[in-house]
Formats: structure tokens, C-alpha cells, sequence
């Protein structure tokens, strides 16, 4: 049995170097972009929304919930799509429609007369992002699953996953040079066209490599029943570890919402600051997400399989939110800045262990277990952005605004450590003995 693994080894070198110069740049890409889509919104509600078209930030809050509340909804299905159809094709409709949406984002604040209006019509939009957003990250998951050698799924999830905190970091700075140019409303015009343009690259840059995949949907329809897909999701190993997701979730959105918000409303610092100091905390987090995917890959095989998938994750999720914690705590803007990159960069490093254990937990059905994954993830995300200033008003009655927001905040920082205790009822090696 030796002689055919070493083989295969060494097959995987030029196999790989390929992979990651051609299918990762573009799924980077693509991820990216559905991301800046998806968070420049936070910009557009904390410097137009709430100052000037009047917004109350609870409102704005239930505009980003709608996004996550729709994307979730449609997260199991989308994993479903993805295992019958592919995931290129869930990413096509993902790119084109996505292209459509962001543009009647801005529409709405052309048409739309006054802040009741514009809520509405708010909703209903990023409602409809959402639903064709739902494909994006078990796609991305379940083609690094397809696509690239098991030794090396940490390190490329951790890098697909490393271009959606570029997206979201881009997105303040991008995302208010235009609306400070155009306003916001054309922003999100402007911002479709790129939209559109990353789709037709991604279109391009795929069609060979689906062209010659041949016999892969047939593969996927064969495996795609629904006692199959059942037997997935009931499996202990996916629920814990979606349910941990749920935990990780309601943590990161805390950062790519209201951290801006925060740094500006609470701590008294100007926009530029608020934007410098979110888009760095988002990229500190983008660079453990590079760092904890090559660990995964790197953990000794000497542990057990438990072990070996849950030591990032458990130590990243703990530390970060005691991290956190200190950074609420912090006496100034920089020590909260330093404090929550630091979290921030050691939650990331958990990324990557989650994608790349559920879709092996999933094995033929991947898809369907990461659509799973994250629709947890984005249950807890969905509650965080209107959660966050519902519990900061409860806490303000009683102890003043600025103690209401940092212990709302603090709430998240609890929520992620209590999820690191989930990951004991992750066992990967008992994946293969149940696979549909």
C-alpha cells in the first residue's frame, strides 16, 4: 500500500502548483467580490443611512439582517445545487445575479423618496442578494474539495477564505471613495459593473476545466438522493460542528458591522479612522485565515483524528474571544485596535478547519454539508447585526450608552469561546463508515 500513496504524491506536485495558478486565483476572486458586494452595505448605512437619510441604526441593522436571514434560509438548498449541478454553475448564478441585485441597490436609493422608503425597498433588494449569494462559500469549499490534493485543502481554503476578508476590507475604503465621489446610490451601479466583469472572467477561466470534467455531474446526480442527503445531516459529527459554526458566526459579523461604527460612535474617532481602523482589523483576520490553513495541514498525524482537525479551531476560538475581551476593557482607541486585530487574526486561523472538515465529513454530499455549515454560520451572523445594537439600547437604559455598546460587545466575545466546546463531538474518522 505504500508504493501507490508515494506515487500519488508526486503526481500531486505539478498537479497542484497548477491548481493554485489557475481554479484558487479565480475562486479568490470570486469570493472577494460577492464579499465587497455584501459589506459595502455597512459603509453606505454607517456614513448615509443612519447620518443622513435618517435611518435609526436598528433599521439599518434589519437591512443587513435581511441579506443573512435570506442567505441562510437558502444555504442548505444552495449545498443541495451545488452537488447536483456543480459548483461552477452555482457560481455563474451566483456572479450574474449578484450583478443584478447590487445594481437595483442603488436604484432603490435613486427612486425611493424618503427613509421609510428606501428601508423598504432596502429589504427587498438585499433579500434577493442573499438568496444568490447562498451558493458562495460551500461551492468555493466543495471545489477545493474536487479540485485540489487532501494535503494541501487547509492551506487553499485558508487562501479562498483569506479573499473575502480582502473583499470586506476593501470595501470601506472603495466603497466610500465612491459614495464620497458619486454618492451611494451610483456606487452600487459602479459597483455591479464590476461585479459583472469578475463573473465574465470567472466564466472564462472555468470553461476548459469544466469542459473537460466530463462524467463529475453525473457523479454528484447519482449521489444526490434525498435519504442520502438526510443521513448527512444527521450525522453528530456535522451538528456539532454547525452548531460551533453558529457560535463563530455571531462573533465575526460583530466585526464586519459594527466595528466601523463602533470606533466612530463610541470611541469618538473621525470616518478616515474608522475605515483605516476596520479595514485592518479585517485584513489581520484575513492573514490568520492564510496561517490557520496551513496548520491544518500541518498538524501531526500522530494525533488522533478528533484532535488532529479540532486543536486550531478549539485554541483560536478561545483565546480570540478572551482577546476580545481585553480590547473591550481597553482604555484607548489604539489599545482597542491592537486588542481586537489580535482576536480578530487568531478567530480567522479557525476558518479554514471548519470548510475543510465538514466537506470530508460529507464526502460525496460536501456540498450539502458545508451548505449546512453555513447555514449555522449564518443563523448566528444573521442575529449579531441587529442583536448587537438591540442588547447596547438594553444595557444603555441602565448604564449609559458607551457601557451599553462595549457590554453588547463583550456578549459576542463569551458566545465564540463557549462554541470551541462543540468541536468535541466532531470525529472525522468516523466520516467513512456512515458516507451515503
Amino acid at each position: 500500500m505504500n508504493a501507490p500513496q508515494t506515487d500519488s504524491a508526486s503526481l500531486d506536485r505539478p498537479r497542484l502548483a497548477g491548481l493554485l495558478g489557475g481554479a484558487v486565483p479565480l475562486l479568490m476572486l470570486v469570493v472577494a467580490t460577492a464579499q465587497y458586494n455584501r459589506i459595502s452595505m455597512t459603509v453606505v448605512g454607517a456614513e448615509r443611512l443612519i447620518p443622513v437619510v435618517g435611518m435609526a441604526p436598528r433599521d439599518v441593522g434589519m437591512v443587513y439582517s435581511a441579506f443573512l436571514v435570506v442567505y441562510t434560509v437558502a444555504m442548505l438548498p444552495g449545498g443541495w445545487f451545488i452537488d447536483r449541478f456543480g459548483a461552477r454553475t452555482a457560481l455563474l448564478l451566483l456572479g450574474f445575479g449578484s450583478t443584478v441585485f447590487v445594481a437595483m441597490t442603488g436604484v432603490v436609493g435613486l427612486i425611493a423618496p424618503g427613509a421609510a422608503s428606501v428601508w423598504l425597498g432596502l429589504m427587498v433588494v438585499r433579500s434577493l442578494l442573499g438568496l444568490t449569494n447562498a451558493p458562495l462559500h460551500p461551492g468555493a469549499a466543495r471545489m477545493v474539495y474536487d479540485e485540489v490534493p487532501a494535503q494541501a485543502r487547509g492551506f487553499a481554503n485558508g487562501l479562498v477564505i483569506f479573499s473575502a476578508t480582502v473583499g470586506i476590507a476593501i470595501s470601506y475604503y472603495l466603497m466610500g471613495t465612491l459614495i464620497d465621489a458619486f454618492d451611494w446610490p451610483i456606487a452600487f451601479l459602479i459597483s455591479s459593473g464590476l461585479t459583472l466583469f469578475v463573473t465574465l472572467v470567472w466564466t472564462k477561466g472555468t470553461r476548459q476545466a469544466h469542459e473537460t470534467a466530463g462524467s463529475d455531474s453525473g457523479r454528484r446526480a447519482a449521489s444526490s438522493d434525498f435519504a442520502a442527503l438526510l443521513r448527512v445531516i444527521r450525522r453528530r459529527s456535522v451538528i456539532c460542528i454547525t452548531l460551533s459554526y453558529v457560535a463563530y458566526g455571531y462573533f465575526q459579523y460583530l466585526f464586519f458591522y459594527w466595528i466601523e461604527y463602533y470606533f466612530v460612535e463610541i470611541q469618538r474617532q473621525n470616518v478616515g479612522v474608522g475605515r483605516r481602523y476596520s479595514t485592518m482589523i479585517t485584513l489581520a483576520m484575513g492573514v490568520g485565515m492564510i496561517g490557520g490553513g496551513w496548520l491544518v495541514d500541518r498538524v501531526p498525524h500522530s494525533f488522533s483524528p478528533r484532535l488532529r482537525r479540532a486543536v486550531v479551531p478549539v485554541l483560536g476560538m478561545i483565546t480570540s474571544g478572551a482577546v476580545f475581551e481585553l480590547g473591550v476593557l481597553a482604555p484607548s482607541a489604539l489599545a482597542t485596535l491592537a486588542a481586537f486585530a489580535i482576536s480578530a487574526a487568531l478567530l480567522g486561523a479557525c476558518e479554514a478547519a471548519f470548510w475543510t472538515t465538514v466537506v470530508e465529513l460529507g464526502g460525496p454530499l460536501g456540498g450539502t454539508a458545508a451548505g449546512l455549515l453555513n447555514t449555522g454560520g449564518n443563523a448566528g451572523g444573521a442575529l449579531s447585526p441587529w442583536l448587537t445594537p438591540v442588547f447596547s439600547e438594553l444595557f444603555a437604559a441602565r448604564y449609559g450608552a458607551d457601557a451599553g455598546w462595549r457590554l453588547s460587545l463583550a456578549i459576542a466575545g463569551i458566545v465564540v469561546v463557549a462554541g470551541a466546546g462543540l468541536w468535541w463531538g466532531v470525529d472525522p474518522s468516523r466520516a467513512a463508515d456512515d458516507n451515503p
